[in-house]
């Protein structure tokens, strides 16, 4: 027998039911752990660490990356060289490094600081809205690449050793032509 020939069962679901299902779904569940601060073999891990100005990672190699994980009003300082620094999820965080050989890369993340004393050659920012990057005069020529980011500045050093530093805006908003059969892309400046 097919269920469709039964009439004492129906496939329409009760109101009441779907307002349990809903508000039981709809709650966010908050998850946190403990803090963490450990070098994994390459890869030093500074996870969930909540209102801590102190951590220090020191003890650096040119081949080791470092993790930074859920962390919130929080300050990371990065000693010597390292090879690619990548801040993940993270709200009103601090990063202070020295130099990086590949990049520093922020993905899902509000309220970012992060300031280069050496050299690094690339940022790569994603999903994220308020960041700040001050640049050092090594780390001039860095590329940065942007998508889906609003409320980004970047800070270089003024002409003279005590000159202020110069704040720029990054771009959050584009305006497309089709030129001769191609796309032309270019910023929107409001002067």
């Amino acid at each position: 027998m097919k269920t469709k020939n039964f009439t004492n069962k129906s496939s329409v679901v009760p109101a009441g039911a779907l307002k349990e299902k809903e508000t039981g779904s709809g709650k966010k569940e908050v998850v946190t752990k403990p803090p963490k601060l450990s070098l994994e073999g390459n890869k030093w891990a500074v996870e969930w660490q909540v209102n801590n100005k102190n951590i220090v990672i020191s003890e650096t190699e040119a081949k080791q990356t470092v993790y930074i994980y859920k962390c919130k009003g929080s300050t990371i300082q990065v000693k010597g060289k390292v090879n690619a620094i990548t801040i993940d999820d993270c709200q009103k965080t601090a990063v202070v490094f020295e130099n990086c050989i590949a990049s520093l890369e922020v993905v899902n993340s509000a309220s970012i600081e992060i300031q280069v004393i050496g050299k690094v050659p690339s940022f790569a920012i994603d999903k994220t809205s308020g960041c700040q990057i001050y640049l050092s005069k090594d780390s001039m020529g860095a590329e940065i690449v942007t998508s889906k980011s609003s409320e980004m500045n970047v800070l270089i050093p003024g002409r003279n050793p005590d000159d202020d530093l110069v704040e720029m805006a990054i771009p959050e908003q584009f305006k497309t032509v089709v030129v001769d059969g191609k796309l032309v892309t270019d910023h929107v400046a409001h002067v």
